[in-house]
């Protein structure tokens, strides 16, 4: 499986945008949202690429050593055969010279993510109760560098 990890280009937006609303049935980010990422200094931006076609995102905030996960997603046909930590690894790994720490928000109820954050050593810190607009919490998870 040819898997390859590149800087996203505005090109790539309808594809994103596709995966993000696959992914999110609420709090899904607009494609106004996703095109103001490209304005922001902090902002990095990244696709992964399986055999040509994208099939996963992630945006970070890269603010002074702190990095968030703003928003990380694969298209719902590529979950569970472990594209998501291979992602997610290689993200970590270009992280470990600018950053100490990295955190995300991921919903209370969102099973496998956590799963996922916690076999790359991520680890719950705090809840933010109702953080979500249906009222749901977040769970805080932070990985140290």
């Amino acid at each position: 499986m040819d898997i390859h990890v590149r800087y996203m280009t505005q090109e790539d937006l309808p594809r994103v945008y596709e995966i993000n609303r696959l992914s999110f049935t609420t709090d899904a980010w607009s494609l106004d949202s996703l095109k103001r990422e490209f304005n922001l200094s902090y902002s990095l931006k990244f696709v992964l690429e399986v055999g040509g076609e994208i099939v996963g995102y992630a945006i970070l905030w890269l603010i002074k050593e702190e990095a968030f996960i703003m928003t990380f997603a694969i298209a719902p046909k590529y979950r569970g055969k472990g594209i998501g930590k291979l992602f997610l690894s290689e993200l970590i790994d270009r992280l470990r010279e600018s950053a100490k720490v990295i955190q995300l928000d991921v919903r209370k109820s969102n099973l496998p993510a956590i799963k996922l954050y916690r076999s790359l050593g991520f680890k719950i810190v705090r809840e933010r109760p109702k953080f979500y607009s249906d009222g749901e919490s977040a769970l805080v998870m932070e990985l140290e560098l």
